[in-house]
């Protein structure tokens, strides 16, 4: 049970960002529904999530893993289930999904120089996201375009804030999608 109301039937004020989840998502997922308290905050992460649960400028299905990864190195567990699903049916390899445990990732065959240097900001990011250093960026930038890294970035930064914020206030959505999303 979440820490905060859980609002179920929307307000007015809220109506068009529940319509808006539910198109994207099939329903209306429980974290929209703990946002609903404060519509402000409901409209803004709930489209900023929107945007980045799709097709951008980055695979959807890299950006799975990407969260996977970022989750796991945080240490939380809001969605993790969730989004490995949604990982798997975006086309992951279990092999690739297996591989973004501990440091498997550095040497495994299933990622790419590219990918790998994702998954290091990643870490850095976990660590200290206040020093990332030349030897983090340069092999991003040999792999990923400007608008690629911050697409990216805002990604792993997102899911830091809401997996720790969902966890904080005991939030679960086993699954975030209930339509097919391919």
């Amino acid at each position: 049970m979440p820490a905060t109301a859980v609002i179920e039937t929307p307000t007015a004020d809220i109506e068009a960002v529940y319509r808006d989840a539910a198109e994207h998502f099939g329903h209306v997922p429980n974290f929209v529904k703990v946002l609903g308290t404060n519509p402000a905050f409901c409209r803004s992460i709930t489209d900023l999530t929107i945007r980045l649960l799709q097709e951008g400028r980055v695979s959807w299905a890299f950006k799975e893993l990407v969260i996977l990864k970022t989750l796991r190195a945080t240490g939380v567990y809001y969605g993790y289930g969730a989004h490995e699903r949604l990982a798997v049916e975006l086309g992951n390899s279990a092999d690739r999904i297996g591989d973004l445990h501990n440091a498997l990732w550095e040497d495994s065959p299933h990622f790419s120089p590219a990918e790998r240097a994702v998954f290091a900001l990643v870490e850095q990011i976990a660590e200290d996201a206040n020093d990332v250093g030349d030897d983090i960026w340069d092999p991003l930038h040999a792999g990923w375009d400007e608008g690629q890294l911050l697409e990216l970035t805002a990604v792993i930064t997102t899911f830091v804030n809401l997996g720790r914020m969902f966890d904080t206030l005991g939030v679960s959505d086993p699954a975030l999608f209930a339509r097919p999303v391919v």
